[in-house]
């Protein structure tokens, strides 16, 4: 138990200094691009006077120190409060500024997109496992090589092009009406639709087009993990002590193999966010990709700092929350992972992972 806590005590400071460096990398690259952030506050103004620029930077609290505004955000983070957008800011009584909150519009954008990644990547799992398991075991095969020519259809389309395929070759209409868009799980005041049915309706297209991206690179790891560990010492004495092949494969084989998928999803957390900016796009979501997209595509002047923050901060926390749970899980399920000290590991991993 101490080299648990130990191991989950060095994770977490990580992932405290990762956050916090990203988050002041952030500040930096934002300060070193020529920008007019008072534009927001005079939309209108073809060139602003230098009383409006001062105003307006003073009202955004742009000319205190740059220190002083990191710790500043960080304090507000600390309150779960993600400030005010300075798009669409406007002046009252000439010392006051009105900000429409970040944090409604940023929750219900993760909202989507979190439902989006965690359904596909359970469809991934539990669609590679058995697919690979199968591959792996009949290596050089008929089926072998269907099912590998089979799950590279997915990975070399693009994600919005086979969404695009999808959703008009299979989505479902109602009303004239294509099932698109997000339909959230609970309904709200201002939503039409809810509930578990709808739902699953309106994701399982964005699922299967997530799942099919992925699909070949796990089955091909599941697939070449167990063609290796079927001609592993321990697997041969199982098979000799009568263990039948069903048995062999959930206790012997299969664990080896879940642990390097396990590592691939830690790393492909951020190519998930990625890939939804095209999914999103494909079936109508306003997810977190499409509001990244919106929040750091415009002009330079036209960068809304606080927004960019706090979309940065958002995927940041997915990444590092991600990879945490994939490292506590490693750890549970091989506990030499938790023994690992500041000059490298006991012993190699299960599978050659290190």
């Amino acid at each position: 138990m101490s080299h648990f806590t130990a191991f989950l005590g060095r994770r977490l400071a990580g992932a405290l200094l990762t956050f916090l460096t990203l988050i002041a990398v952030t500040f930096v690259v934002y300060w070193s691009i020529p920008a007019t952030p008072a534009g927001f506050l005079y939309p209108f103004a073809a060139h602003l006077t230098n009383y409006q620029l001062q105003h307006g930077n003073h009202l955004l609290g742009l000319d205190r120190p740059k220190l002083d505004q990191y710790g500043d955000y960080l304090w507000h983070l600390l309150h779960g409060d993600f400030g005010g957008s300075w798009r669409g800011g406007q002046i009252v009584d000439n010392d006051h500024l009105l900000l429409a909150p970040i944090g409604p519009q940023l929750f219900a954008a993760t909202r989507e997109s979190l439902s989006i990644i965690l359904g596909g990547a359970l469809l991934v799992l539990v669609l590679a496992l058995p697919l690979g398991a199968f591959a792996g075991r009949r290596i050089g095969s008929a089926a072998d090589r269907l099912i590998s020519t089979a799950t590279l259809v997915g990975i070399c389309t693009h994600p919005m092009v086979l969404g695009l395929i999808l959703a008009t070759t299979l989505g479902v209409e109602q009303s004239g009406v294509i099932d698109n868009g997000y339909c959230p799980l609970r309904r709200g005041p201002k939503d039409t639709c809810g509930g578990l049915g709808p739902w699953t309706s309106h994701l399982i297209l964005p699922w299967i087009t997530f799942a099919l991206l992925f699909l070949a690179l796990y089955v091909r790891m599941v697939r070449a993990s167990v063609a290796d560990t079927l001609h592993e010492d321990y697997v041969r004495t199982a098979r000799a002590k009568g263990a039948g092949e069903l048995r062999v494969m959930r206790h012997h084989v299969l664990p080896s193999a879940g642990l390097r998928v396990l590592t691939m999803v830690g790393m492909e957390v951020g190519t998930a966010l990625g890939v939804c900016i095209y999914i999103e796009a494909a079936f109508g979501f306003q997810g977190l990709g499409r509001l990244a997209v919106t929040v750091m595509g415009g002009a330079a002047d036209q960068i809304d700092l606080p927004f960019t923050l706090a979309v940065v901060t958002i995927i940041t926390v997915i990444v590092l929350v991600g990879n945490l749970v994939v490292d506590v899980l490693y750890a549970v399920l091989d506990p030499r992972a938790a023994r690992e000290t500041s000059r490298g590991r006991d012993k190699p991993l299960v599978g050659g992972v290190f």
